[in-house]
């Protein structure tokens, strides 16, 4: 049965063993990025996902608010007059619930509302899923899941082992690692990959 014809996320929850590759807890969700389509195994950041409910708090995807969330403590209060015209004037274009502002004082409140573990990119080229893959190395690990027979295997191998992207090859309904992913290693924080999070978290249940 090919992948094609069964849902991606079921195909991804099939190999996954229990605490293997992503955490237990770890939900499974289709997602698209960077013009790719994949399945994110991801967990919320509850308190921060309550939070930004009960204040009706939208998602945060313009670079320049994120630029200043990220230059501001997060729950310690700054002056207002430290900031610079250019903060200042996005300042005061941040949805509500972001910051606190008293007593002219700002206190960041947002911070990122969801941990993706892995991302998973089913093909049937292991080439092509692979070079989508590719595109969220900065961001999380990463795996691929390739349908039917696997072509050219050693050159398959060699790459996903290089790159540390997890080969998954998938023939009816069993599922062989042949390569397992290599875990992420965060290098910076930075706005491309809180925003990132935030296109990730506004695509979940």
């Amino acid at each position: 049965m090919a992948i094609a014809a069964r849902k991606p996320m079921d195909v991804v929850a099939g190999a996954l063993a229990p605490g293997d590759f992503v955490p237990r807890e770890a939900k499974l969700a289709v997602v698209e990025a960077f013009g790719a389509k994949a399945v994110a195994a991801y967990r919320y950041e509850a308190q921060e996902r309550e939070r930004r409910t009960a204040v009706g708090m939208p998602p945060l995807t313009r670079p320049e608010v994120l630029n200043l969330l990220m230059a501001l403590p997060l729950g310690e209060p700054v002056p207002a007059g430290s900031l610079s015209e250019k903060e200042r004037r996005v300042l005061k274009s941040l949805p509500k619930g972001a910051v606190v502002r008293r007593d002219g004082l700002i206190t960041r409140q947002a911070t990122q509302p969801v941990h993706i573990d892995m991302v998973f990119v089913p093909g049937r080229s292991w080439e092509s899923a692979m070079e989508q893959a590719e595109r969220f190395t900065p961001f999380t690990a990463r795996s691929v899941l390739v349908d039917g027979v696997l072509r050219r295997r050693d050159e398959a191998v060699m790459r996903a082992d290089f790159y540390g992207i997890g080969l998954f090859l998938t023939q009816g309904d069993a599922v062989e690692v042949v390569v397992p992913p290599s875990p992420f290693v965060r290098r910076r924080h930075t706005v491309a990959a809180w925003k990132f999070l935030e296109e990730i978290h506004r695509q979940l249940p």
